[in-house]
């Protein structure tokens, strides 16, 4: 296993942390204010009140901070879905209605708009596809992990694998918000697909 270079900060250090959370925070509100465009690392580093080598400690790219910041918003979004339908909703459940409710949430999102937005530079779409579809990992890795260990899954399907699947289908839909407004056609829509593709009956 290879180690991270010594300077780079280490999890298990003071303030790991907190200092992580303190640049996922000031990437948020300038993708919040300006949009994905106007992301800068010097630009979260001073709104974090550090040295911008210091979001070199902690990132190793904008595209990673980038992902943190789609990560963070989803687990709010993630966190809703769970008090509106309970911890102990069966996986079916979370992944049909509960991805239609997240995905509705997350259209009207200003981190997730900003990053479908049109105007966004060719380099810019390209880390936000990429930070889209990684930081959709906390909505539905927790499903596909519940699904394994009740035996749930089809053969063949490993929580990985219905995991990836799933955060690129999802990012196809908040890309295309217009295809499936209704969140009912969209909880119908992924029970009628999704649920047999993935699990078994």
């Amino acid at each position: 296993m290879t180690s991270a270079p010594d300077w780079k900060a280490r999890p298990e250090g003071p303030d790991y942390d907190a200092v992580r959370g303190r640049l996922v925070d000031a990437a948020a509100q300038i993708v919040r204010d300006g949009g994905v465009n106007s992301l800068r690392l010097d630009s979260v580093a001073e709104a974090a009140g550090l040295h911008r080598s210091s979001v070199y400690r902690y990132f190793a790219s904008k595209e990673e901070l980038l992902t943190a910041v789609v990560a963070q918003a989803t687990s709010r979004v993630r966190r809703k879905v769970v008090r509106k339908l309970g911890r102990s909703a069966p996986p079916e459940q979370l992944l049909a209605e509960g991805l239609a409710m997240a995905l509705a949430e997350l259209t009207s999102d200003p981190i997730h708009r900003a990053l479908t937005d049109p105007s966004a530079s060719e380099t810019m779409s390209k880390v936000g596809n990429k930070a889209l579809t990684g930081g959709l990992g906390p909505l539905v890795d927790p499903v596909f992990e519940q699904a394994a260990a009740q035996g749930l899954l089809r053969d063949g399907v490993t929580a990985a694998d219905a995991s990836r699947w799933l955060q690129v289908v999802a990012r196809g839909l908040l890309r295309s918000p217009d295809v499936l407004p209704d969140r009912a056609a969209v909880t119908a829509l992924l029970e009628l697909m999704l649920i047999p593709a993935l699990f078994e009956r």
